[in-house]
């Protein structure tokens, strides 16, 4: 793999960039807040959290939280929810669980948004239960799960090879009529190789085949991951060879 030098000088002006928006959006808002209300101010203080969830800045996007705490500015939805995307993207899954359960101590309900971003970073953070019980938590609050949602499930299950749980989560999705896509399918027959399932995982990929109709570089994944382990790969190499030859053809 080659080697990618970083250039030192520009690591410095990035982050002194990354320094003089945080001070931008601070002014801006206090600015605001005495000319037009609280109102101003938080649109500010937002804007200056969403733009550090999309470079992933997550200690940014918590320090300013923390700031619109400390100048008695009312965190809503948006506060929150880009909070906890930007720990998704920075892998802070405990962080992005606890904005959840701020959101809920202050009386503020997590939109589907909000929990597909604590569903994925439970994903990123291999905490494959604490994803399924954010899922189950969306049914209680009465919000239907997305494909979104589903496949950082399906993804967090697949990780630590909970294959029973990740095809359950593609049968749920039937079942809620929101239709699996290449994703959930081959993160299903990921979960089921890394779980040592051979049949289900061809079960799996011939059910990707009929519905999905794709290339079949999931059967080949699937061949190597069981290589890799150490499996009896050979057994079951005829028959994914079919289903990939099928779906070719």
């Amino acid at each position: 793999m080659r080697e990618v030098k970083l250039d030192p000088n520009h690591l410095q002006r990035w982050d002194q960039r990354v320094r003089e928006g945080q001070a931008v959006a601070a002014r801006c808002g206090a600015a605001e807040r005495d000319a037009r209300g609280e109102g101003g101010a938080q649109l500010s203080y937002n804007a200056g959290i969403s733009a550090c969830e999309k470079v992933t800045l997550w200690q940014q996007a918590l320090s300013l939280l923390d700031e619109m705490r400390e100048v008695k500015l009312e965190l809503d939805i948006i506060s929150y929810s880009s909070g906890i995307s930007a720990c998704e993207k920075g892998e802070q899954w405990q962080r992005a669980l606890a904005l959840l359960i701020d959101m809920r101590e202050a009386v503020l309900e997590p939109d589907t948004i909000s929990y597909n971003a604590g569903v994925s970073a439970c994903e990123k953070g291999e905490q494959w239960q604490q994803g399924l019980a954010l899922l189950r938590e969306m049914w209680e609050a009465k919000l239907e799960p997305n494909v979104i949602s589903y496949n950082a499930g399906i993804r967090a299950c697949q990780k630590k090879g909970q294959w029973h749980w990740a095809l359950s989560l593609i049968s749920e999705m039937w079942e809620a009529s929101v239709e699996p896509d290449a994703i959930s399918y081959s993160a299903g027959v990921s979960a089921c190789a890394n779980g040592a399932r051979c049949l289900q995982a061809l079960s799996l990929l011939r059910e990707m085949q009929l519905i999905i109709f794709g290339p079949g570089f999931t059967a080949d994944v699937f061949v190597i991951n069981m290589s890799e382990q150490g499996r009896q790969w050979k057994q079951v190499l005829p028959l994914v060879t079919e289903v990939r030859d099928s779906i070719i053809a």
